[in-house]
């Protein structure tokens, strides 16, 4: 008898100490949002208004020819577009076989996903100004030195011939003749749906790993087993370069390894490598120029990223820049920061709750069977 209690007894322990941390992780993911929500909501309306103003012809009608300023004006142009690292690869083979440069394609590849300004936006609510100012311009530089190596390599190449615009009443894509949904029905089915289900998933597995990580692990657990910055950004690296994630959903998970003892350098990487680098992304870039602009594609990224991160580190010890992880608080009041965190959790919901639905076993035989009585 005494054994059995012994052994309920500890069972009890065990489920009270995890339905602690479990509380303990979601607490910690609330913070995140009522600190994010309402930047990310500026994010999404701002991105939305790009998807909306900036049209496919500006993009190809700029990014097309060799050279360097195509690829000056890809790293631009791409920075602030609501494109992750998934996404990004249609509209990279679109633009490439419009015409789009060689150098130009990969610096649209690497800006692109590595920043927007959802991204920018929780960046400056999680980690604060300095790492949200560093951060794209860091991509920028990145998809340029990438973009002006791969231009100087392929220079003798031949590029794609741009293929005849959709309108045959006055040669454009975008026209009067081509029909198209209003701007205001573009601007909120593109950010309520299309972004929601671009990043909104990520986004939520981001904040509740960031959560579990906060709950998980000891505050010196990077200070203690990671105290060589050199080796911490190595391993971030390593950890960011297969791994499939959008630049908003990768900033909760850097924020909550830097409360953990993460030096930001290491943390720069992460935000750097992870969402330009991908498995799929790597195999898009050697489709369409090559293995070897694939392999120069990863190992720029790799290169600069290591460099920034270094820079940055030597910059917080050097000149003692102070990199603020909790600083909303103090700017906003605290009604707001709780209207924009419920408001982003219920975007989160909505967004978790469209993925169930398409991942749903029945509504896949639905569509199954639906395909096959068609054929």
């Amino acid at each position: 008898m005494d054994v059995l209690t012994g052994v309920i007894s500890a069972a009890w322990n065990m489920l009270y100490q995890a339905g602690l941390y479990v509380v303990i992780g979601l607490l910690a993911a609330w913070d995140m949002l009522y600190q994010a929500g309402l930047y990310v909501a500026v994010g999404l309306l701002a991105a939305g208004l790009v998807h909306v103003f900036v049209s496919r012809a500006f993009l190809t009608r700029h990014l097309g020819g060799r050279g360097f300023w195509p690829v000056v004006k890809a790293a631009l142009v791409g920075a602030p577009l609501p494109l992750c690292s998934c996404s990004v690869l249609p509209t990279a083979f679109a633009l490439r076989e419009r015409g789009a440069g060689r150098g130009a394609t990969v610096s649209f590849l690497i800006s692109t996903p590595e920043t927007s300004f959802d991204s920018i936006a929780v960046t400056w609510a999680l980690m604060g100004p300095v790492m949200a100012i560093v951060r794209p311009v860091a991509a920028v530089l990145t998809a340029l030195g990438a973009g002006f190596a791969e231009a100087i390599r392929g220079r003798h190449e031949p590029e794609p011939a741009p293929p005849a615009p959709a309108c045959p009443h006055c040669a454009s894509d975008d026209c009067e003749h081509v029909e198209t949904p209003g701007r205001l029905r573009r601007f909120w089915q593109f950010v309520v749906f299309e972004m929601s289900d671009e990043i909104g998933p990520t986004l939520a597995l981001g904040l509740l790993l960031a959560g579990l990580v906060a709950a998980f692990v000891p505050n010196d657990f990077f200070t203690t087993y990671l105290g060589n910055r050199w080796a911490s950004m190595g391993i971030m690296l390593l950890v960011g370069l297969p791994l499939y994630v959008c630049a908003t959903a990768s900033t909760p998970l850097a924020a909550a390894f830097m409360l953990k003892g993460l030096n930001p350098g290491a943390a720069l990487v992460f935000l750097l490598v992870g969402p330009a680098t991908n498995l799929a992304t790597i195999l898009t870039v050697g489709k369409m120029l090559g293995k070897a602009s694939a392999a120069l594609y990863v190992a720029m990224i790799a290169v600069f990223s290591l460099l920034f991160g270094a820079a940055l580190d030597t910059a917080v010890d050097v000149w003692n820049v102070d990199i603020h992880m909790e600083h909303a608080h103090g700017y906003l009041p605290a009604w707001v920061q709780t209207a924009g965190g419920v408001v982003l959790g219920l975007y989160l919901a909505h967004a978790v709750a469209r993925w169930v639905w398409r991942k749903w076993p029945r509504r896949a035989k639905e569509a199954c069977c639906h395909s096959a009585n068609h054929m």
